[in-house]
Parts: C-alpha cells; sequence; structure tokens
C-alpha cells in the first residue's frame, strides 16, 4: 500500500514538473521576454508542451488531482491561443489586376556541404526568378559560377565570407543596394526592378541564439525597423534562425508582415535540421512580405548536402 501511494506521488511530482516548465517558457511567450540562450532554445519547442501538458490535465482529472488538472488546462490553453494565427491564416489584400509574379527562394548552402554540384541541378529544376544564398563561400562561389545555374542569372550579388558568414543574391531582374539598412551582419539589402515596379528585398541571416544571443536579439530588432521602415513593396526572406515561437520574431509579424507559409495554411511546417536522423522539428526559414506585397504560394524543398529545407515563395503587389 505505501509503495503504491509512494509512485503515485512520483507520478504526480513529475507531472507537476512538466507543468511548471511549460508554464515557464509560456509566461515568456506571454510577456514577450527573448530571455536567454537556454529561453531561446525551449521557446522553439513550444508547441511540443501543448501535448504535454494536456496529456498531465488528462491523467490528473482521471486521478482526481484537481490543481494539477487545472493549472496544466490554464498553460495549455495558452500555449493554444498563441497557436491561433497558425491555425487561421492572416488575412492578405487581393492581387493587384493583371499584377505579374515573381519567384523567390532561400537557400542555406550549409558552409560544408560537399554537393554543390547536385544543389544547383536541384535549383535549375526549381528555376525561381530570383535566389537568395547563405552560408555562401568562396568554394560555393566557384563551383556554382560555372555551373549552368550561373547563366540564368545575369544579376548577383556576392559576399562570400568563412563558415556561416557568406551571403549571395543571384536575380533574373536588375538589382541595386539598397544602403538603408546599415551594417547588419549578414544581410542583404537590394532593390529589384520587378515586372511592375521595385521591389525591396531584405535576405538575411542572423547568428542563432545558441552561440550569440546578444548579437541574435539585436540584429532581428534592426531588420524588424529596417523592414518597417521601407517605401517600397518589401519581402523579408531567409534563415532568421528563429521561429514563430520567438517573441523577436513576432515583433515582425505585428509590425504589419504576413509570414508566407501562415498566409498559406502551412504555419505548422518546418524546416530545420534536414540532415539528420531526427525529422525537421522547428522552422526557421521564413518569407515575409509586407509594404504591398502579398505572397500566393510558397513551396519547400530539399537541397543535396543542406541541413536546411529551402523555400520558394511567390509574391506580387497587393491591389
Amino acid at each position: 500500500m505505501e509503495s503504491g501511494r509512494t509512485g503515485r506521488r512520483v507520478v504526480e511530482l513529475v507531472g507537476w514538473c512538466g507543468v511548471a516548465g511549460v508554464g515557464l517558457v509560456m509566461l515568456t511567450q506571454a510577456t514577450g521576454w527573448n530571455g536567454t540562450r537556454l529561453v531561446a532554445a525551449l521557446q522553439s519547442l513550444t508547441p511540443y508542451g501543448i501535448p504535454l501538458v494536456l496529456a498531465i490535465a488528462a491523467i490528473a482529472i482521471w486521478q482526481r488531482r484537481d490543481v494539477l488538472a487545472t493549472i496544466g488546462a490554464l498553460v495549455g490553453l495558452g500555449a493554444f491561443v498563441l497557436s491561433v494565427p497558425l491555425v487561421i491564416p492572416p488575412g492578405q489584400p487581393s492581387p493587384a489586376v493583371d499584377a505579374a509574379e515573381v519567384s523567390v527562394a532561400t537557400v542555406n548552402l550549409l558552409f560544408s556541404n560537399p554537393a554543390i554540384e547536385d544543389a544547383a541541378d536541384r535549383l535549375v529544376e526549381v528555376d525561381p526568378d530570383v535566389i537568395l544564398f547563405s552560408e555562401y563561400t568562396g568554394s560555393h562561389h566557384e563551383q556554382l559560377s560555372a555551373h549552368p545555374l550561373a547563366e540564368r542569372y545575369r544579376y548577383r550579388f556576392d559576399r562570400d565570407g568563412p563558415f556561416a558568414r557568406g551571403m549571395a543574391l543571384w536575380s533574373k531582374f536588375p538589382i541595386e543596394p539598397a544602403d538603408r539598412i546599415g551594417k547588419i551582419g549578414r544581410t542583404v539589402d537590394v532593390v529589384m526592378a520587378g515586372p511592375d515596379g521595385p521591389i525591396r528585398l531584405l535576405g538575411v541571416h542572423p547568428p542563432t541564439p545558441v552561440y550569440d544571443f546578444d548579437v541574435w536579439e539585436r540584429e532581428l530588432g534592426q531588420i524588424e525597423s529596417a523592414a518597417s521602415n521601407s517605401t517600397d513593396p518589401t519581402l523579408v526572406i531567409g534563415d532568421f534562425n528563429a521561429s514563430y515561437w520567438h517573441p523577436v520574431f513576432r515583433d515582425m509579424l505585428r509590425s504589419g508582415f504576413v509570414d508566407a507559409h501562415m498566409a498559406d495554411g502551412s504555419g505548422w511546417s518546418t524546416s530545420w535540421p534536414a540532415d539528420k536522423v531526427v525529422p525537421p522539428f522547428v522552422r526557421l526559414d521564413h518569407a515575409l512580405t509586407g509594404k504591398g506585397l502579398i505572397s500566393t504560394g510558397v513551396d519547400d524543398f530539399r537541397v543535396p548536402g543542406s541541413d536546411h529545407v529551402a523555400l520558394v515563395v511567390t509574391v506580387t503587389l497587393a491591389g
């Protein structure tokens, strides 16, 4: 009898620990606190806490642990409310009449990618109008420039760098540096002469919060400010190293930008890691539209040798 009571107490303690852990993460979500390296990592796992606390609440109801059941249900409800925009796609204006569509891909190549030739072959198949490369090294530049893919993109902005620091943007349409963002780490800021007028393309790749939390938080805030102050139809695209579950990322959505995956009804989709035994469990790669630019579709595709699932978004001017 005593051993049975001890077992139930242990189970209840485990339940309280689970609810407390998820509850603390939800508290950072409610207050908009970006936290620390550990908090940022835990925030990205927020959706996986929802079934956990609901399961704990259900077991607590069965075991007549009313306080635990109530608190678990409240924490689960808070997580559910935060998830509503992923369930109900945000609205966008209708496209302008006869407006042309432009397709833009973002590809994190992975600086150590051993299959650049195969990656280039894949991009030939996708054939977007614009490609943003991150983790673009000198070796990548040499191999891609010698590949038939390069013949399709007359206009290029290349800034290769060591490890994950390089960025490049290849376009079928003329591009000019915007020079309005200042120096925000690994960022490409250009204005493209689109078929219906200028489009500002802001390609981003802030560092991961696990390795450089302060720079990550600062650069995402600077990117949000720069995009919000744009006067042209704007696309912010790239590897944000941030998910919907990070308050600093949701600040961009509150400033008037719309995530293409959320608008497409695929806000729950994931993009990292793509090269592990475990399947991708968080979306770090995004395309955000605003300032009179909207997305009409978005697709994910695999790139050989990369640890990210790439995306290609179709954008056009709003009516």
